[in-house]
C-alpha cells in the first residue's frame, strides 16, 4: 500500500482548488482509522483529498463526492479512472445535485471555515473565495437543513472548521475573521433546529495561529 506522500503524486488537483483537504486527509484516516462502512460521502469535496484517502485506506468500501466547482468534479473524475476507484461523483450546489436515494454512513467535510473575512486584512480577497468563505454561514445552514434525508438512524458527520470556540481569528497578526458569536453557538442552533445532535469536538492545531476542530454529529436519538 501507498503511503499518503507517494499516494498523493496519484491525486489529480489543481491549485487553485486546494482548501487544505489535502492537509486534513491523514486526520481524518486517524480519526476514522478504526471504523468499516458502506458508504462515506464528502461535502465540499475539491478534489477530495479527504474522501479518496479515507477509501484507500478502507474505511469505507464505496464513496460519494460533491462540489459546486466542475473543475474539482473534473479532477476528482480523473482520479476515479486511473485508480478504477468505486466512487460516485456530483457536480452539486451543497446538496441539490444529490439524488434523494444517496444515503451515507458516515460524512466527512473540510467546508469554507470563515464567516466574515475582513477585506482590509493582507488576504481580504479570499471573502469573495468560496474555498475558505461562507459569509453569513448561508452554505453550513443550507447543509444542515437538508442533510437528514441523507442519513440513516446509524449515520455520523465530522465536520472540520477553524476556531469554533472564539469569536475572532487572527493571522499574520492582523484581524481576518471576525465573528458574531462564537461560531459552536451558531452550529448548535443550525443542528438543534434540525434534530441533529453534537456529539464531541476534537481540537488540534495545524500552526501556531490557527486551532482545528472536527465537529463530531449524529441523528437526535431522542426523537
Amino acid at each position: 500500500m501507498l503511503d499518503y506522500i507517494e499516494w498523493l503524486s496519484t491525486i489529480e488537483e489543481e491549485p487553485e482548488l486546494d482548501g487544505a483537504g489535502k492537509l486534513l486527509a491523514p486526520v481524518f484516516a486517524e480519526l476514522l482509522y478504526d471504523r468499516k462502512v458502506k458508504t462515506i460521502y464528502e461535502w465540499c469535496c475539491g478534489p477530495a483529498w479527504i474522501g479518496l484517502w479515507l477509501l484507500e485506506q478502507g474505511i469505507c468500501q464505496e464513496l460519494v463526492v460533491s462540489d459546486i466547482n466542475k473543475k474539482a468534479i473534473d479532477c476528482v473524475r480523473r482520479t476515479i479512472n486511473r485508480h478504477n476507484y468505486p466512487v460516485r461523483s456530483y457536480l452539486s450546489d451543497n446538496l441539490k445535485g444529490i439524488p434523494e436515494h444517496e444515503k451515507f454512513d458516515i460524512i466527512v467535510a473540510n467546508p469554507p471555515n470563515y464567516v466574515n473575512i475582513q477585506e482590509d486584512h493582507p488576504m481580504g480577497f479570499l471573502r469573495y473565495d468560496l474555498r475558505p468563505s461562507d459569509i453569513d454561514w448561508k452554505i453550513h445552514r443550507d447543509f444542515y437543513n437538508n442533510i437528514r434525508k441523507h442519513m440513516h438512524k446509524e449515520s455520523d458527520m465530522y465536520i472540520s472548521e477553524v476556531e469554533p470556540y472564539k469569536k475572532e481569528v487572527w493571522l499574520m497578526g492582523k484581524l481576518y475573521d471576525k465573528r458574531e458569536t462564537e461560531p459552536i453557538k451558531d452550529f448548535k442552533e443550525m443542528l438543534s433546529a434540525n434534530e441533529l445532535n453534537l456529539n464531541s469536538v476534537e481540537t488540534y492545531t495545524m500552526n501556531q495561529e490557527i486551532e482545528m476542530a472536527i465537529l463530531d454529529i449524529s441523528l437526535d436519538i431522542r426523537i
